[in-house]
């Protein structure tokens, strides 16, 4: 699904490393976060980086984001080294709170990014329109944050990224502050915009069974510092899907078998 036959690759990664300088006086040695990472994604992939907390997983977003420099190697969209942020490459953030606007309203947040780039009144408002039916908050356009939950804010996050027609939506542990049933409920949206728009989302996360739950391929990497991919696996069972059948079980088993030979302590 979403990986055409001889396709280039939206995203490519080639011997992409991160460090961080050394201490005063040169006396710390860098202190090295990824080492030597290599990856090809295909256009309208959906793509989990899974590991433990501090494995570098949201440092490799953010370079692939344009937030943070690499230290060297290459990540390339679509062919052009990326430098810098870009509207081809939509964020969503763990903390809602912090990345939407309380003085806006859902639409007014929606349509920030439009309003940026001059876009025109009526296309601007059928964009909005569509973009916030897509993630289920028709009928809120007129609500402040302070009257949403939290699933509700995150909603406002992805209606605002495709707002921009971004070509990668990239999401850092969007779901990790939400709760189990909220958490459930918003994954099945994701997986619901993801199949109506075909964009190429990058996902991280900690969560064992919500990297099998979303992805088409996941990619885990080794334990910090000096992390690497240490294996990338397909996931080849159809949506929507039910963790608790065999095949999928296996796959889950799988992936905790890895985490304990590479973050046992």
């Amino acid at each position: 699904m979403n990986k055409a036959a001889g396709e280039k690759p939206i995203i490519r990664i080639a011997g992409l490393t991160k460090s961080y300088g050394a201490g005063s006086g040169g006396k710390t040695a860098p202190r090295l976060v990824l080492n030597g990472v290599d990856l090809t994604i295909a256009r309208g992939e959906f793509h989990v980086f899974l590991g433990w907390s501090g494995c570098g997983k949201s440092t490799l977003l953010s370079i692939i984001a344009g937030f943070i420099e690499k230290t060297d190697g290459s990540v390339a969209v679509d062919g052009e080294e990326v430098r810098k942020p870009g509207f081809e490459r939509g964020v969503v953030f763990q903390n809602a709170d912090s990345a939407i606007f309380s003085w806006l309203t859902v639409q007014k947040n929606v349509e920030y990014g439009l309003r940026i780039r001059h876009v025109r009144g009526g296309e601007r408002k059928e964009t909005v329109k569509r973009c916030i039916e897509l993630v289920g908050l028709a009928g809120h356009e007129k609500k402040y944050p302070h009257e949403l939950s939290g699933g509700m804010k995150q909603r406002v996050q992805i209606a605002r990224s495709l707002a921009n027609n971004p070509k990668i939506l990239l999401m850092d542990e969007p779901f990790g502050a939400l709760d189990a049933q909220t958490r459930k409920s918003m994954q099945n949206e994701l997986i619901s915009v993801w199949r109506a728009t075909q964009k190429t989302i990058l996902f991280v996360t900690h969560d064992i069974q919500e990297a099998v739950y979303l992805a088409q391929r996941i990619s885990i990497l080794s334990r910090a510092p000096n992390a690497k991919i240490m294996r990338t696996i397909e996931v080849p069972f159809p949506y929507p899907r039910d963790l608790a059948k065999p095949e999928a079980a296996a796959v889950v088993q799988g992936i905790e078998a890895l985490f304990a030979v590479e973050y046992k302590t």
